[in-house]
Order: C-alpha cells, then sequence, then structure tokens
C-alpha cells in the first residue's frame, strides 16, 4: 500500500524499492526505481482516491537500480520530465551502459517474481538511450506545487552523478544511496565506489540538515531519533570497511582472500537481490578507492 509519510509525501513501490510522490495537487516522484518496481507502484496509483499531476521524475543517480524504472513511469506518466544531474544525464546517454542496465533490470524481475513481490514477470522495455529534459545542480530549488520545493544536493562519494534532495516544509532529506545500502535494520553495506573522503564528507554535511524523516530509497525508512542512528551506522559502516581493507593490505595479504572475506561479509539478507557478479564488482570498487587513500 501507499503510505503517507508527511503532509507532502507518499512513499510507493515495494520493501526493496521506494518512490516518493512529493506533493498534493501537483506532484514529482523521487528515484526511479527498477521496472519491477513500477509494477508495484502502478497497483499502488490505481487504488489511489486523489492522484496528483506528476510533473517530474527525478533521478537521484545513474546506477541501474534508480533509472531503469524511467521508461515505463514515462508510460504511466507522459507528461513528466525526466531531470537529472547532467554527468548522470551523460551516462544515461551512452547505448552500451544501458543494455548492461536493463540485462540487470530483467534479472531483477526474475528475483522480484521468485520472492513473490511480483505475480508474473513484466516486460523490460528496450532502451538505447534515457533522455535527461532538465539538468540540476547544487542550491537548485525543484518547484513541486502549491509553494513546496525541493533543495538539489550535490552528493558525490558513491557516485560523481549522485544527488541528494531536500524537503525544507517537511523537514525529509531524499539521501539516495549517499547513507550506504541497508543490508537489515542494524547493518549497512559501505558504497563509496567513487571516494571514500567524499562519501565521508557527504554524510556528515547530509548530517546538518534538520530532518525528520529521512526517505531511503531502499528498504526502511528512518524518522524521528531514529534519523541519527542511521547516519551513525552509515559512517560506521564506511570506516570500519576502510580499516579491514587497509589493514589487510598493510599486513601484504593475499588480494583474493580479502574480496572473499567482504563478498561474505556483507552478501546477505537485502543486498542479496543483487547479482553475485554485481556485488563482486561493488568488493572491486571498495578495495581500488581505499588503496588510492593509502
Amino acid at each position: 500500500m501507499a503510505m503517507k509519510l508527511t503532509e507532502h509525501v507518499c512513499r510507493m513501490g515495494n520493501r526493496h524499492f521506494n518512490f516518493f510522490v512529493v506533493g498534493n495537487r501537483e506532484a514529482v516522484i523521487v528515484e526511479c526505481g527498477v521496472t519491477g518496481a513500477v509494477a508495484s507502484l502502478y497497483r499502488q496509483w490505481q487504488a489511489m482516491d486523489h492522484k496528483p499531476r506528476i510533473h517530474l521524475l527525478l533521478a537521484m543517480h545513474a546506477h541501474f537500480d534508480h533509472v531503469c524504472g524511467i521508461p515505463t513511469l514515462q508510460e504511466l506518466f507522459p507528461q513528466a520530465a525526466v531531470a537529472a544531474s547532467k554527468p548522470a544525464a551523460r551516462v544515461l546517454s551512452k547505448q552500451k551502459i544501458l543494455a548492461d542496465f536493463f540485462e540487470q533490470d530483467a534479472r531483477m524481475v526474475d528475483y522480484l517474481v521468485n520472492e513473490g513481490i511480483l505475480d508474473e514477470p513484466v516486460d523490460v522495455p528496450a532502451v538505447r538511450s534515457i533522455e535527461v529534459d532538465r539538468t540540476l545542480v547544487e542550491g537548485q530549488a525543484v518547484e513541486v506545487g502549491d509553494g513546496v520545493s525541493l533543495e538539489i544536493i550535490e552528493a558525490p562519494g558513491h557516485s560523481p552523478c549522485s544527488l541528494a534532495a531536500y524537503l525544507p516544509s517537511d523537514q525529509v532529506m531524499f539521501l539516495s544511496d549517499a547513507g550506504g545500502f541497508q543490508i537489515s535494520d542494524t547493518d549497512i553495506f559501505p558504497i563509496f565506489f567513487q571516494s571514500y573522503p567524499l562519501y565521508i564528507e557527504t554524510i556528515k554535511r547530509l548530517m546538518g540538515y534538520p530532518t525528520r524523516v529521512l526517505a531511503i530509497p531502499h528498504q526502511r525508512i528512518w524518522s524521528g531519533s531514529e534519523v541519527e542512528s542511521f547516519y551513525q551506522r552509515a559512517l560506521k559502516s564506511a570506516q570500519d570497511a576502510f580499516e579491514a581493507i587497509r589493514h589487510h593490505i598493510d599486513e601484504g595479504k593475499d588480494e583474493d582472500d580479502l574480496k572473499e572475506e567482504l563478498f561474505y561479509r556483507y552478501y546477505r539478507d537485502d543486498l542479496s537481490i543483487y547479482t553475485t557478479e554485481n556485488i563482486g564488482l561493488c568488493i572491486d570498487l571498495l578495495i581500488r578507492r581505499v588503496k588510492e587513500c593509502l
């Protein structure tokens, strides 16, 4: 079911992929998910008595699990423009990258069917590129409607194209993957794929915004006193991973052993929605980013 989080924010999707409808009469969708998750959103949308007019789809960064839902969302909301950062727009124009993204998207459909979230498979679109209509930059205000606006925040560290967005009227932070991926309610997979220092800096910066609700794209939403606890877990998970990798390297141990150790440390619970190949590449990136700091 759709869930009202604040006066202006409704959460839709399924437990692995959250979409946030921001606005009442006019609205923006923050986070664009995957094709299989849009199927969940569609069922919820059909059941809504009051449906706002969706005029913008906000892609928070250009990874498959945040953009592959765009073509299907455009079918549902043909009047909606697509907005993203300029680096994300460049990624989404690359045919080879999009082919890989939608291959992963198809495998995610299979996972959602096997888990029972989808009753049956849904078609994954054949997409050569995704056109971004509006590029967004730090400090820009995105008007939602009825005098409500989102503040755009550049959020590097996870990726060069990552954005966060803040809704001052409701004190909601849409941080996308800036704080890591929630393996469970207590454990976080740190994902400093671009830069460890920038990742830490971004988390600390986002902590400075008065926040009642952390609107996270995967798994659980946190509110009230839980917000600070999430941020502290996010910082600790990244710092612990950095130290574990650094220590292993300093000891001169075999890198393949390190990769295996990290893989089995993290690849469990909700992270298992992704393929082993995907998480193996993620582990490689974490090791590379730590090496750059040594």
